[in-house]
């Protein structure tokens, strides 16, 4: 990535011819320094179009270059495998429902094992109550006793079994219900998903399978974003970065319309470097008129304004020795100046030189 700095006379790039004289004084002139920038113009609230599920395009509903709107249809996907989830999870919750309702088989089965318990718990207390009454009267022996009162015992927890078995199948049944319409729900929802609609009101930039072609969750399907607004993804070199900020002002050139220039400014510094290219992220508005046609993805230079100084004290940077020393006429030894900012022929000096100084080639 290349570190460019340029001077701007009003707008205008000022490439003067290299100065052949062997000495000069120090001028005042305005200087503009600059980072350079490379970058494509999108159109903002760019996206692109997925698909959730995979399947083939049945129908594409738009053309490359038209107006959508929010929520309208943008093309229809089919699968096989998702009406097939459909009709499996609809089975699922019929069953369900059946086994829910208080009349099931096995709603009905449960309940007559709790009635048999029953009947064989109340026979059972029956003859406990009965064995009881004879052991009073010395009717009876105590081994029959204890054997009915240990039946009695044995007929009761087979009695409250049933009743927790019945309940926890009613519980289990509708929670299993639930489940089968939530997942129902959710297998109808994933086949709408096949019709994809617009996320946004926007212009369609392009589609990139054709009908009948098979896609997947991984295929760009389309790309869509605004029809008029446009903002330029740059890319900066990581020794630059670090001198841009917000709203600074910015120069753009477009191969497209080599004789305009266009203006904009800095709208967000991302704070990451891309470590394949060493370089920032920064995101900038373009301002254009009705008359330039855009295209999404096109190219940009841009200079992004990092300071301009107005009647600097300036010399040329072919006079400059040793990155901050000059030269005086007469004068065997160099001279330290303070240097502030610069472009590919000037420097401007801060302290050291005055106009009046006559400085010399190295």
């Amino acid at each position: 990535m290349r570190k460019i700095q340029f001077v701007f006379s009003i707008i205008i790039l000022i490439v003067s011819c290299k100065n052949k004289n062997t000495t000069v004084t120090p001028s005042r002139r305005d200087i503009t320094q600059a980072v350079y920038a490379s970058g494509k113009i999108f159109p903002i609230n760019d996206y692109k179009v997925f698909s959730k599920l995979p399947g083939y395009i049945e129908k594409i509903n738009i053309h490359i270059g038209d107006s959508v709107k929010v929520g309208q249809a943008l093309m229809t996907i089919r699968s096989e495998v998702s009406s097939l989830n459909v009709t499996t999870a609809k089975n699922l919750l019929d069953l369900a429902q059946k086994n829910a309702n208080e009349n099931s088989a096995y709603i009905t089965a449960l309940k007559q094992d709790v009635a048999s318990a029953k009947s064989k718990y109340q026979l059972d207390s029956t003859n406990y109550s009965r064995f009881n009454a004879l052991m009073k009267d010395n009717a009876t022996s105590k081994f029959q006793l204890d054997q009915s009162k240990t039946q009695f015992e044995i007929s009761k927890q087979n009695y409250l079994k049933a009743l927790s078995s019945l309940t926890n199948a009613r519980d289990k049944i509708r929670v299993e219900l639930e489940n089968a319409r939530i997942q129902y729900d959710a297998q109808v929802s994933n086949k709408n998903d096949y019709t994809i609609t617009s996320a946004v009101n926007g212009k369609v930039y392009d589609i990139v399978p054709k009908e009948g072609e098979l896609v997947n969750t991984q295929i760009v399907l389309m790309e869509i974003g605004d029809a008029l607004h446009f903002e330029i993804e740059l890319s900066v070199d990581e020794t630059d970065v670090s001198l841009i900020r917000k709203n600074q002002n910015i120069v753009y050139s477009i191969d497209a319309y080599k004789d305009i220039v266009f203006k904009g400014k800095v709208e967000e510094v991302y704070p990451r470097i891309n470590q394949s290219n060493k370089t920032s992220k920064v995101i900038s508005s373009i301002l254009l008129d009705s008359k330039t046609i855009i295209y999404s993805g096109m190219s940009v230079e841009a200079n992004i304004i990092i300071s301009e100084n107005k009647n600097a004290l300036v010399i040329p940077r072919e006079f400059l020795i040793q990155g901050n020393k000059i030269k005086k006429v007469g004068s065997n030894e160099l001279t330290s100046i303070n240097k502030g900012a610069s472009d590919l022929e000037f420097v401007e000096v801060l302290s050291g030189i005055d106009e009046s100084t006559e400085i010399t080639k190295p």
